[in-house]
């Protein structure tokens, strides 16, 4: 990601943390523990865009807490209404959970583990500093150089 990118997106997680903070002291609301998660999760965002040192590790928490949302969406899903019709995507069911949980929470998980986005994952171009078009013509490019 360039720099002008994490510093926009940086910027804006920690105006949001800051403003996510000061609401719930202004006017507490019923659920204050997922509002300090929330504030959290937008705390390691601009960790990871801001500090250089601490981008691996808050890079990592934020694919595990990715992981580990998914999870609990999955399970809670399960255990509401295991038995409820499909109706679509727009309706919440425990399908689009497992979906969620393949589309998202997998390559959370693989974040955490590893410390970078997987090429296969959602975006991958966008996270890994490239496009697909761009990987494929260095790839043909180094290929042309061997020979």
């Amino acid at each position: 990601m360039s720099r002008s990118a994490r510093w926009t997106l940086g910027s804006f997680a920690a105006l949001f943390a800051a403003i996510l903070a000061l609401s719930e002291r202004t006017a507490a609301s019923k659920a204050p523990l997922v509002n300090y998660l929330v504030v959290g999760f937008c705390v390691l965002i601009a960790v990871a865009c801001f500090g250089q040192s601490w981008r691996g590790a808050a890079i990592r928490a934020i694919g595990s807490m990715v992981f580990i949302a998914t999870v609990v969406y999955v399970v809670y899903e399960q255990l509401k209404e295991p038995k409820k019709p499909y109706v679509g995507r727009s309706q919440p069911h425990w399908l689009n959970a497992i979906r969620a949980l393949v589309q998202f929470g997998l390559p959370g998980l693989y974040v955490a583990l590893r410390g970078e986005y997987p090429k296969w994952g959602t975006g991958a171009a966008v996270f890994r500093g490239g496009s697909e078009s761009s990987d494929r013509e260095t790839t043909h490019l180094s290929n042309t150089a061997e020979k």
